[in-house]
């Protein structure tokens, strides 16, 4: 028995909800090009914004610490279906690294990569191994035979013996370490540091993610796992014992690395009581094992203080089991179908939720834009059609005195394009500077003396210090960022006055650049890694290489943010400039056009009840075009998530 048809079911409706957006996009493309509107700067918006659909993972983690049961769950939800472990969740052979099952799009094949464990001794941090495959060590997944899958997918349990010391110096503490049953006077450590899983399975393929961390000892000594994976994810699932309740590591793991992100609306956050069939006496009645089940959740809703709602128990390996063996009744006992229906709501809403802010809303404004155009395209035709149906077949002078008044509009709109020129020169005179204030060259400087700072530090507290130098550097960076973008705003709004003035044009309020959004942004880096300061600092007595590669990939993190701003804020003038640029075009046009118009009136006594008829069916055109404009907006808007007619599927628990 797989999956939950409901999930599956929730999983397809996300599918169509982002194809029908990229079919709308798609409409709007062939839209700008009947209406001669199309723009390469448009387009290339466009073509992001349709890539971003495409690329979108549901990522879904599950955290706790180890032996609460996270892989056989992970087992239970999703791979049932084979009939037997996929992965290794048995007594003794946990998953000992983190682990991320997805599909890998672009290669298109399944795989098994493994980084080892010495590559923490190294600077280097995850996100950059992630591109060097060479760096990892690659097992073939057989995924057309179940047990030889299983026996390659064993491999991320290796292990390895070697001295307290070395264990110690790869980032694992004392406390934690397991003497070795093999060599004397050694300890066991895992003998790898991440795994990636590329597997073919139909939800991973249509999107889904999955993310395995084993323990509060890989959470500690693997930041980058709690600095940039978990707060991307749309739902984390918390694995507690129904056997132990919430146990002080536990405890630590949750305030440590998930309340505070469990604060986000954007993520959806679940303790879930795993071996709840612990609690299962047959020797007592249905009620007695009920209230001791809710007694449990009560407990450690209020110990984790959060709702009880989100404290959910099941039976992770009955569920399994049932699945395997087609028992619906065991499958009702160890309650999987409620935690199926709970997390494909959340994980679905939240995904959602991101792609409605970062996708649907930028193509709305597009249209809305677009729309803008055509309406005072429309304005200028009528007043164009009024003129010749002012005009009879034989009033020459009248045309002459068109045609006269014609160059007149014509020289206006030149000279109005010479006047309003040097303030779209000041606005990209103002983007310059803004680009200057976060360029790479003043970024390196400071990246640079930080860089050395942590190679060469020897104390734990130097690198401490250096970094709270380098993040009062680039919030300094930032707030005159911050300023420059206020005057360029104000540039922006004064231009599109100018504009409305000068042409008598109606336009929507320039988008502004949001500085104020991306100065939180770059605070939610730098408190994000302040939040593990004391952290790391506890957990790393001694100068440790692992807090260098911590705050080597926070620099390289706040690298990548001040690019990103710099590519939004190029991104941001086109977006200011051109609907300008197109509503001057197309104006320019209806005037040139016009003039011939008139000229062969004059010249050639061209029919002008044809002209006034031609002008009315443009009229009547751009009417149509209007419309199929408005609903490609009432399309977009019907993607708001939230809605009461929701794209999830949601089901009673009377029909679970």
């Amino acid at each position: 028995m797989p999956m939950s048809q409901e999930f599956s079911d929730n999983i397809d409706a996300f599918d169509n909800w982002k194809s029908d957006i990229g079919r709308t996009l798609s409409r709007f493309r062939l839209w700008l090009r009947r209406n001669e509107l199309f723009d390469e700067n448009i387009d290339n918006r466009l073509f992001k914004l349709q890539e971003s659909l495409k690329s979108e993972y549901l990522t879904l983690a599950f955290v706790g610490e180890f032996s609460r049961g996270k892989t056989e769950l992970i087992n239970s939800l999703f791979f049932a279906e084979y009939g037997q472990r996929i992965l290794p969740s048995e007594a003794g052979r946990t998953t000992m690294c983190p682990t991320e099952l997805f599909y890998d799009r672009k290669e298109a094949r399944p795989y098994l990569r493994l980084l080892p464990i010495e590559t923490r001794l190294e600077t280097t941090t995850l996100s950059e191994y992630r591109e060097m495959p060479s760096q990892w060590t690659e097992v073939p997944l057989m995924t057309a035979s179940a047990q030889e899958m299983t026996l390659a997918l064993h491999t991320i349990t290796q292990t390895k013996q070697v001295s307290v010391e070395e264990a110690l110096s790869l980032g694992f503490k004392e406390e934690m370490l397991e003497e070795s049953e093999i060599e004397a006077g050694k300890v066991e450590i895992p003998a790898w540091r991440h795994a990636l899983v590329s597997f073919p399975h139909d939800l991973l393929k249509r999107g889904l993610c999955i993310l395995d961390t084993p323990g509060l000892n890989a959470l500690g000594s693997e930041p980058e796992l709690t600095l940039k994976l978990l707060p991307q994810v749309q739902a984390i699932v918390f694995l507690l014992g129904a056997d132990t309740g919430v146990t002080a590591s536990d405890m630590a793991i949750w305030e440590e690395y998930i309340q505070n992100l469990e604060r986000d609306n954007s993520l959806g956050t679940f303790a879930v009581l795993n071996k709840v069939d612990t609690l299962w006496d047959e020797l007592s009645s249905r009620k007695k094992i009920e209230k001791a089940v809710k007694r449990m959740v009560n407990t450690t809703a209020r110990q984790l203080q959060i709702d009880t709602s989100r404290v959910i128990p099941v039976s992770a390996q009955k569920g399994l089991v049932a699945k395997v063996r087609n028992d619906k009744s065991m499958l009702i006992k160890s309650q999987i179908g409620e935690l199926e229906h709970t997390l494909s709501e959340c994980l679905l809403e939240n995904k959602e939720q991101i792609i409605w802010e970062n996708v649907v809303q930028e193509a709305r404004n597009l249209v809305e834009e677009a729309t803008h155009l055509l309406k005072n395209k429309s304005e200028r035709i009528y007043t164009q059609r009024d003129e010749l149906s002012s005009l009879t077949d034989d009033n020459q002078a009248r045309v002459l005195e068109l045609i006269r008044a014609n160059e007149k509009d014509l020289k206006e709109f030149e000279n109005r394009l010479i006047a309003i020129k040097p303030s779209q020169r000041l606005l990209e005179r103002q983007t310059q500077i803004l680009l200057s204030t976060i360029g790479a060259t003043v970024l390196s400087k400071e990246v640079e003396v930080t860089l050395n700072e942590l190679v060469n530090s020897r104390t734990t507290v130097g690198l401490f210090r250096h970094m709270r130098q380098f993040f009062l550097a680039v919030r300094t960076i930032m707030k005159e960022l911050t300023r420059e973008a206020e005057l360029t705003n104000k540039m922006a709004i004064s231009l599109y006055d100018k504009f409305t003035q000068d042409f008598g044009m109606t336009l929507l309020e320039p988008k502004l650049f949001p500085a104020k959004k991306l100065t939180r942004d770059l605070e939610d880096i730098i408190k994000q890694s302040e939040k593990l300061h004391n952290n790391l600092f506890t957990t790393f007595t001694e100068h440790s290489v692992a807090i260098k590669r911590f705050f080597s990939g926070t620099v390289t993190d706040v690298m990548g943010f001040f690019k990103s701003t710099r590519h939004e804020l190029i991104a941001w003038t086109q977006s200011v400039v051109n609907p300008l640029t197109q509503q001057l075009k197309v104006q320019q046009k209806l005037i040139n056009d016009h003039r011939n118009e008139l000229a062969e009136l004059s010249h050639s006594k061209a029919n002008l009840e044809g002209k006034i008829r031609g002008l009315t069916r443009l009229i009547d055109e751009i009417e149509m075009e209007s419309q199929t404009a408005e609903g490609l907006i009432k399309s977009l808007n019907s993607k708001k998530p939230n809605q009461e007619t929701s794209n999830i599927v949601r089901i009673s628990s009377a029909t679970r």
